[in-house]
């Protein structure tokens, strides 16, 4: 049985740091990982939102404001030289009135009730930020009440856990390849491998680390009625 471990505050219900980019001294902490056909950059992420925040006529200081974001963070990020997490790029589109997936799949409807949507092998809207890939399958829905993640853990090393991940709702978290750790702030690390799985507050704080010599690939079901209630006020 796992040791509940006393933390000295409340769950904090929002991220206090974006996931931070690894440096390229610490390259040799990721894991392996294969070319992915359609993964969205961190390049293509900055000139979409760069396009929205001209459209919008706005400065980097007014997106500042209204997101919350460091200038000189928006900036790197922007122009790629530095990694965002899905929190500051969520912050950043829900300040310039767009949704998340408006940021993943620009011409995404959202559709009424009777939808459905296939998502073949290997297909998906792709993003990577810092330790992990993502990959949105059905990403033609948006205002889904569960958002599904196909998650490639590159991380070899826990981050601090003021770093660590934090939203709204609860995380149905399944083993699809490799070995991971699963950190959380109220327990011992757990090791999971192929076929595992793991059910969290996701209100936690959490994070995962690849802990095995090849990939490792997890199938992450966030349930919330929205991107909106999942990431309250940054979608």
């Amino acid at each position: 049985m796992e040791k509940l471990v006393p933390r000295p505050s409340a769950v904090a219900t929002v991220v206090k740091a974006a996931l931070k980019q690894p440096r390229t001294s610490d390259a040799s902490r990721l894991a392996p990982e294969a070319a992915a056909p359609g993964i969205i950059g961190q390049p293509e992420i900055g000139r979409r939102l760069s396009r929205a925040r001209h459209d919008r006529g706005w400065t980097l200081a007014r997106l500042s404001a209204e997101s919350g974001v460091a200038i000189a963070t928006l900036s790197k990020v922007e122009n790629a030289r530095s990694g965002a997490s899905f929190d500051t790029v969520a912050r950043v589109a829900r300040a310039l009135g767009l949704r998340f997936d408006d940021i993943l799949s620009p011409d995404s409807p959202s559709l009424a009730k009777g939808r459905r949507a296939v998502t073949r092998a290997g297909e998906g809207v792709g993003f990577g930020f810092g330790s992990y890939d993502y990959l949105v399958p059905c990403g033609e829905l948006t205002q889904k009440a569960m958002v599904p993640l196909i998650m490639t853990i590159k991380a070899r090393e826990v981050l601090p856990p003021e770093s660590w991940a934090s939203h709204a709702g609860e995380e149905y978290i399944h083993v699809l390849e490799g070995e991971i750790d699963l950190h959380t702030e109220c327990y011992e690390v757990s090791r999971l491998r192929a076929g595992d799985s793991a059910y969290i507050d996701s209100t936690m704080r959490h994070a995962f680390v690849n802990a095995g010599e090849g990939v490792a690939r997890i199938l992450s079901i966030c349930l919330a009625s929205s991107l909106e209630e999942l990431f309250p006020g940054r979608v």
